[in-house]
C-alpha cells in the first residue's frame, strides 16, 4: 500500500475537524482573532464572540420597540436580542489590551447606532449594564 512520505503530510494544510464552520471576525489582526478563539475554548463557545459581534449589529438595527418588547419578554437568554451585547462584553473584559482595542473599536460603532436609537431609562437598577438601561 503506498503512503505518503512524512515531508508531503507535514506541508499539506491541516484539517480541523469537530467544530463544524467557525465564523470569524472581519477586520482584526490575526493575533486577536488567535487571542478571541483562545477565550473563546476556555470561557464561552466557539465562535460566540463573531456570533455575538453579528447578533449585535442585527439588533440594533430592529425597530427599537421590537428590540426592547422582546428582551423585557425574553424567557431564555437565546431569546433577548440583548444577550449578543453581554457576551461581548464578557469577551472585552477577558481579552488582552490590543485585542480588546481592535474588538471595541468595531463594538463601539454598534454600540453609537444603540445609543442614538434608544434614550436612558432611570426606573431601571443602577447596577445594570448601561446597554440594559434604555428605553
Amino acid at each position: 500500500m503506498a503512503r505518503r512520505a512524512p515531508a508531503a503530510v507535514r506541508a499539506a494544510p491541516r484539517r480541523r475537524g469537530g467544530a463544524g464552520n467557525v465564523p470569524e471576525i472581519d477586520g482584526v489582526s490575526a493575533g486577536t482573532a488567535r487571542e478571541i478563539r483562545c477565550y473563546e475554548r476556555s470561557r464561552l463557545w466557539p465562535g460566540a464572540v463573531a456570533r455575538a459581534l453579528a447578533g449585535w449589529k442585527r439588533a440594533v438595527h430592529r425597530p427599537v420597540t421590537d428590540l426592547l418588547q422582546d428582551a423585557l419578554s425574553a424567557g431564555c437568554p437565546c431569546c433577548d436580542p440583548l444577550e449578543h451585547r453581554d457576551v461581548l462584553a464578557r469577551a472585552l473584559q477577558g481579552l488582552g489590551r490590543t485585542a480588546r482595542r481592535e474588538l471595541q473599536a468595531q463594538v463601539s460603532a454598534w454600540d453609537d447606532v444603540f445609543r442614538r436609537r434608544t434614550h436612558p431609562d432611570p426606573q431601571k437598577p443602577a447596577e445594570w449594564p448601561w446597554w440594559r438601561r434604555r428605553a
